[in-house]
């Protein structure tokens, strides 16, 4: 069984990425947030940054790349490819509408016609393997399956699913059903994605859907670092309580943003952002994050963050 961390843009970007598994187990691979493409022949450095090999310490990263003109692609591709990457996701999956609108992400998924051409031009001037994360649809689920019958003529390696519409967003319940329905269409292995937010939620997915061995996991890592850990049965390598771990990741995370230049009001408006998920890992999740999202300067956020792992845990692990 493999997991992969999925791309949440604002949250999992290379700060995450390396603190995370520096202080966390079980993920096998993660997937970049999307990079745009440009026009030309040039795709500089401070573009793909996020990616750069050289600010990226874990085992394996896959780029996501989200466009509609397959020149624009095939130039990032393979810059992607000469940093080293084997392989880059192309995104048909998000859902904002500021995307799907102009026909990129989710928007491109009721246009099988447009999919087919556009990996009719790219796959043979590509020199990475390609990855598909898409929705069931946009508006609706019925969509995936003229998009799945597209992607088999071609030799995409993985097809990660999101059991939701585009419309959807991210609210209601992951569609198991229409999910299940595109498991015999696709002749590429099928990776889930979707809702695992604890072990319980797996157990539920990886018990009904049996062939499949990879899945995708988001916000639930977000709000539970240790979730890859538990959902594969690793014992840490650590004798340290969770909490401390928790703490101790927290804080690197927090230093990390610090060096690559988050000044205090653009980071203090990241880390709440980033309690909205993490409080879950505390006894009182909603009365934490009200807190936090009071504090007005770092001293007050720190004082906050104390308090709340005191509750926890009884005691401060001190900075």
């Amino acid at each position: 069984m493999k997991l992969i961390l999925a791309p949440l843009r604002g949250h999992t970007d290379f700060v995450f990425r390396n603190t995370l598994l520096r202080h966390f187990s079980g993920l096998d691979a993660c997937c970049a947030p999307f990079i745009t493409t440009v026009k030309g022949k040039t795709v500089r450095d401070s573009h793909i940054r996020d990616v750069l090999p050289k600010y990226n310490k874990v085992r394996c990263v896959i780029p996501q790349i989200i466009s509609k003109d397959p020149d624009e692609f095939i130039v990032l591709a393979n810059r992607l490819h000469a940093l080293g990457y084997g392989t880059v996701n192309w995104n048909l999956g998000c859902p904002y509408p500021m995307v799907v609108s102009k026909k990129r992400g989710a928007g491109m998924l009721p246009h099988p016609e447009i999919i087919s051409d556009f990996l009719a031009a790219v796959i043979p001037n590509v020199t990475c393997a390609i990855d598909v994360k898409m929705r069931l649809g946009k508006d609706d689920p019925v969509e995936s399956a003229g998009v799945l019958a597209v992607l088999n003529d071609f030799p995409i390696q993985n097809v990660i699913i999101h059991p939701r519409t585009a419309k959807q967003m991210y609210e209601g319940t992951v569609d198991l059903d229409s999910f299940e329905r595109c498991l015999p269409i696709s002749r590429h292995p099928v990776v889930y994605n979707g809702d695992i937010t604890d072990v319980k939620s797996f157990k539920i997915i990886a018990n009904r859907f049996r062939t499949i061995d990879t899945f995708m996991i988001g916000r639930g890592v977000l709000m539970n670092p240790s979730l890859a850990e538990q959902v594969k049965g690793i014992t840490p390598s650590s004798s340290k309580k969770y909490s401390e771990r928790l703490y101790r990741f927290h804080e690197d995370l927090v230093r990390g943003y610090q060096e690559f230049g988050s000044d205090e009001e653009p980071l203090l408006g990241r880390l709440k952002q980033l309690w909205c998920f993490l409080s879950f890992s505390l006894l009182r999740p909603e009365e934490t994050l009200r807190k936090i999202q009071r504090a007005n300067t770092l001293d007050d956020y720190w004082a906050e963050v104390e308090s709340a792992f005191e509750t926890l845990d009884g005691k401060t692990a001190h900075r």
